[in-house]
């Protein structure tokens, strides 16, 4: 899915142990960057969603800075050595 420049998307995440169970971690954080390793978002603290137990979301404002289509990652962290990573892809206004 491609997402506009300027743009608030939400960026959300489902915690599950290997038996598939929503577990909640003792921390989480979540963390934008574009491909090089250029962090945009750090440490960012997400909110968990209501009625759940390990199902988070982070609403991050695509920087206007950003001004060509690339490809960003939204990475995961949580307590221990665990992380996701998810891409999504950006665009400039037409």
């Amino acid at each position: 899915m491609n997402y506009i420049i300027g743009d608030t998307i939400r960026i959300q995440a489902t915690i599950k142990n290997f038996a598939g169970v929503e577990t909640a971690p003792g921390s989480i954080k979540v963390s934008v960057k574009q491909l090089d390793g250029t962090e945009l978002l750090s440490s960012g603290v997400p909110s968990l969603s209501t009625g759940t137990t390990a199902q988070y979301y982070y609403d991050w404002t695509v920087s206007t800075g950003l001004t060509v289509d690339e490809q960003l990652a939204a990475v995961w962290s949580w307590s221990g050595p665990h992380k996701k990573k998810k891409l999504f892809n950006i665009i400039p206004i037409l």
